[in-house]
């Protein structure tokens, strides 16, 4: 029978290849949960990279006529090749860009592919050879409006308008752009004027010629859609402050919209842009506006003041289907030396942050290559 003995430096073999065996799972553990991590932290940042690059082309759109904004944006997108601008957001920023694809044809708008490249800076992703942030491109199509503002007339009262005193309220266009519009447009029998001193003129100088309801479907506002916002106001009262005078004449590019929500807000010096009033507002004295006046609920014009641009009030009876209301009280007051004359130019200065790109349906892209 053989004999058993002890064989000597068999536990050192042993232990060793035990710690090797150990130290391979170990190894291949740590490689698995690295590489599961990367994996999750690589689909994070890209989801973080896809919504950064979809805000970032959303704001583009929107605010891209924003003063500061787009510094390498063209006055006009449809006589540039192309234009590009950084969007930062939290977490990172979007390179949009902007490429002419068509130019303007006849009355077809200009074609552009709009371009955002999100990138995730809040993560870095580590690979096996560098270190780099997660990426993602998304495109679409889209037009560029240059729809600004129908405007019918210098001076358009959904609910009447009371006229005394002298003065003139004319269509003929100021700055000799366009074709004259009627000077007064008001609701058939709603015109009521005292003295003989108010010398209308366009083309025609006075138009009644629309009932109650037709005229509300002329009007081509939208104003249900500018209450709820449609429309970003660069000025916002109550909570912010009406520009000085001092700030319109250091600044003769500054045409803000001014979007007030305070009743009977009275204009408290002269200015140009966009007024936005929910309800009923005023204008006195010498104070003078160019530009646009939209106003809700009643306009009282007192004093000797000249708008020049385009006016309409009463545009609350565009909402909820209010009926005709003839009385003299609801209807806009136009009392002393006025002066409200139609200027397409100033229109235009007024509402160019209205101008901007409009998204084609069906025409968005995921995944788009970058370059």
């Amino acid at each position: 029978m053989p004999r058993l003995r002890n064989r000597r430096a068999f536990a050192l073999p042993m232990t060793i290849l035990v710690i090797a065996v150990i130290t391979a799972a170990v190894a291949a553990t740590y490689v698995s949960t690295t590489a599961e991590l990367t994996t999750n932290a690589a689909q994070r940042g890209t989801e973080r990279a896809y919504n950064i690059a979809e805000t970032g082309m959303e704001e583009f759109m929107v605010r891209r006529s924003e003063s500061g904004f787009c510094s390498n944006c063209a006055s006009d997108p449809t006589a540039a090749d192309s234009e590009w601008t950084r969007v930062t957001l939290p977490g990172g920023y979007a390179d949009v860009t902007s490429i002419r694809v068509r130019p303007m044809i006849g009355s077809n708008a200009a074609l552009f592919f709009i371009r955002s490249r999100g990138r995730d800076t809040s993560q870095r992703l580590s690979g096996s050879a560098d270190s780099t942030m997660a990426e993602h491109t998304v495109g679409t199509y889209a037009r560029w409006n240059t729809a600004t503002m129908n405007v019918k007339s210098a001076w358009l009262s959904l609910s009447g308008l009371n006229k005394s005193g002298t003065g003139v309220i004319s269509g003929v266009d100021q700055c000799g752009a366009n074709a004259s519009v009627a000077g007064v447009m008001v609701p058939k029998g709603d015109l009521n004027v005292s003295g003989g001193s108010f010398h209308p003129a366009g083309n025609p100088p006075v138009d009644t010629t629309n009932t109650y309801d037709q005229l509300k479907n002329q009007t081509g506002i939208d104003w249900a859609g500018i209450e709820s916002g449609s429309i970003t106001a660069d000025i916002t009262i109550p909570g912010q402050s009406f520009p000085s005078s001092t700030t319109f004449d250091n600044n003769t590019s500054y045409w803000p919209v001014i979007r007030i929500h305070t009743n009977n807000f009275s204009l408290p010096n002269h200015g140009r842009g966009m007024i936005i009033a929910d309800s009923n507002f005023s204008i006195s004295g010498s104070n003078m506006w160019d530009g646009v006046i939209l106003i809700g609920g009643k306009l009282t014009s007192n004093g000797n003041n000249t708008t020049a641009g385009a006016t309409v009030s009463g545009l609350n009876d565009l909402l909820g289907g209010a009926a005709a209301d003839t009385s003299v009280v609801s209807d806009a007051d136009a009392n002393g030396q006025k002066t409200y004359l139609y200027n397409s130019c100033n229109v235009a200065k007024a509402t160019a942050g209205l101008r901007k790109y409009v998204a084609m349906p069906n025409a968005w892209s995921d995944n788009v290559a970058g370059w």
